[in-house]
């Protein structure tokens, strides 16, 4: 790090953080008059609350000079003006340009020519999709589709499904979505188990067209569709592909005219709003996929004209800085209290682990700092019988996330008020948490005193607050938006490329060495190590006894 203005900033962050990690939150709140002011906050259709985390507001003032000396404003600009981002792979990011409507699309950083390929694809994917819907397209045999299978892997898939669950209310109510990504043969038997070939639509979803899941996936459903008598020309009416290998596709053969192209700046964990999203707009209709569109626009427009000290993703993102300094080894928990939201722990464990989970800066140095804590959670209310005990009594100190949606009907069993009534209660109680006098009032009562030391909750443990008024399109592409751009906002701090991923090709060229050695004729090498040499031999001999 040679730019002393940002190493001191550095150093004026770390400083405070040493010494805020016990600060009091309640305290914070009642002695600081601007504290709402500052760190709650609206945009693009959501409300955030950052005003529960132990981050005194002269913490806040080093926080925000930092991202001034990191040049967030100018990084941000950068990626806007399609400028290479990704600098490992010297390729733009250019994920904004996706849901921008013309005539921002070409001022919105991609250029015209982008903006109109842009939207050249979207207009292709409206027109396949109302077709299926409304049954215009047909199987080979003349019955409309009325399931689809999605294949993919990463953000091929995780985005398509979540915005499927997300926004299941929009659903047409003939077609379903299935999703299969794992390579087990045991997940492929499920995607397909009581489908029809004739009225089934899959759709495969590679980048490359080169990933071995997905390759493999695929060559299994074409054998399915083939045992079901649909094969050669009757083909083009059940098999599509999205990809940015068009020659690959041909090749494998999906019909050009059946594929959904889109360029190599499309990240895959950025990818939902691309041809990717295909699954979705069939699920959901054009006009509630441009909804989505719109709504994750309106925060790339937030995220772009608000200063800093106003700006969600860059308060979230520096929130959870000060978090990885302030609280050494603690993680990122988010519960969303919507069922319908249940996939977005997994959809956020690859934007942020995947993006930010980086150990050198552009300069190929050591960071300096903690990046990318391990995120993890899942639907409330069901995780408050799993891992809250652990939130509320363990001995680390774990940030949540709430994910709050207003439920959008009550219900004779008031189980909307329930799900409510819980997620604002587990806030307070991880803020609050209960002393041992009070533990001790109710043990006493009971005739147990010694109980008051097992009953008693530290409290005074961070949380963050996401509240949607509803789920629908616009405010679940905001949401989704918030988080893309808070994870890129901590890579610019950090100084490293949130759009590549060298660890996950790492583990795809080894899987490719490794797999034939399984082939029970072939010679292990001599120069393998002893205890691989051992589990490829138990591997072998278990593979023998099941014949």
């Amino acid at each position: 790090m040679t730019d002393p203005r940002l190493a001191q900033a550095w150093h004026d962050v770390a400083r405070r953080a040493r010494s805020s990690g016990e600060a009091e939150i309640e305290a914070m709140l009642r002695g600081e008059p601007d504290r709402a002011q500052r760190l709650s906050l609206d945009a693009a259709g959501l409300h955030l609350d950052l005003t529960r985390h132990r981050l005194p507001g002269d913490a806040l003032d080093a926080l925000l000079a930092l991202a001034e000396a990191a040049s967030i404003v100018q990084r941000r600009d950068a990626m806007y003006a399609g400028a290479p981002v990704n600098f490992t792979e010297g390729r733009p990011a250019l994920h904004v340009a996706l849901r921008a409507p013309r005539p921002d699309g070409a001022a919105n950083g991609a250029g015209a020519d982008v903006a109109v390929e842009v939207a050249e694809t979207l207009e292709q994917m409206s027109r396949f999709s109302e077709a299926v819907r409304d049954g215009a397209w047909r199987g080979a045999t003349g019955r409309p589709i009325s399931d689809v299978v999605h294949v993919g892997i990463g953000g091929s898939h995780l985005g398509p499904q979540l915005a499927c669950e997300a926004l299941a209310e929009y659903a047409h109510p003939r077609l379903h979505c299935r999703f299969l990504s794992n390579v087990d043969p045991h997940a492929f038997d499920r995607a397909v188990r009581e489908l029809e070939p004739s009225t089934t639509l899959a759709i495969v979803a590679s980048k490359s067209w080169h990933t071995l899941e997905t390759a493999r996936n695929a060559q299994a459903l074409r054998r399915w569709f083939a045992d079901g008598g649909i094969a050669g020309d009757a083909l083009a009416r059940h098999l599509v592909g999205v990809t940015a290998n068009v020659d690959a596709a041909v090749a494998f053969g999906i019909a050009p005219g059946s594929i959904f192209p889109f360029r190599d700046w499309v990240g895959g964990r950025y990818s939902l709003w691309s041809a990717i999203g295909l699954p979705a707009m069939l699920s959901i209709g054009p006009a509630n996929f441009r909804a989505m569109l719109a709504g994750a626009h309106a925060m790339d427009r937030h995220f772009s004209e608000a200063p800093l000290a106003s700006n969600a993703p860059v308060l979230l993102a520096l929130v959870s800085l000060w978090n990885t300094l302030a609280l050494p080894g603690s993680t990122e928990v988010v519960v969303p209290y919507s069922d319908a939201l249940r996939s977005l722990t997994a959809w956020l464990q690859q934007l942020q682990m995947e993006s930010n989970g980086k150990r050198v800066g552009r300069d190929g140095a050591q960071v300096a700092w903690p990046t990318a804590p391990v995120v993890w959670g899942g639907p409330g209310t069901d995780v408050q019988h799993s891992f809250f005990q652990a939130l509320h009594q363990g001995t680390g100190v774990h940030p949540v996330d709430f994910i709050v949606v207003v439920p959008s009907h009550r219900d004779p069993e008031g189980r909307g008020d329930a799900l409510l009534a819980n997620a604002l209660a587990q806030r307070e109680a991880l803020l609050r948490g209960r002393s041992g006098d009070e533990a001790g009032e109710a043990a006493d009562r009971d005739g147990r005193a010694w109980l008051a030391a097992h009953r008693a909750c530290p409290g005074n443990r961070p949380s963050s607050l996401v509240l949607l008024d509803r789920l629908d399109p616009a405010r679940f592409g905001a949401l989704l938006a918030l988080y893309e751009h808070k994870t890129a906002t901590l890579g610019w701090l950090w100084d490293i490329d949130s759009f590549d991923q060298w660890g996950v090709e790492l583990g795809k060229l080894l899987a490719g060495d490794i797999e034939p050695l399984l082939d029970p004729g072939r010679e292990l090498p001599a120069e393998l190590a002893p205890d691989l040499r051992a589990l490829l031999a138990r591997i072998r001999a278990a593979r023998a006894d099941r014949g």
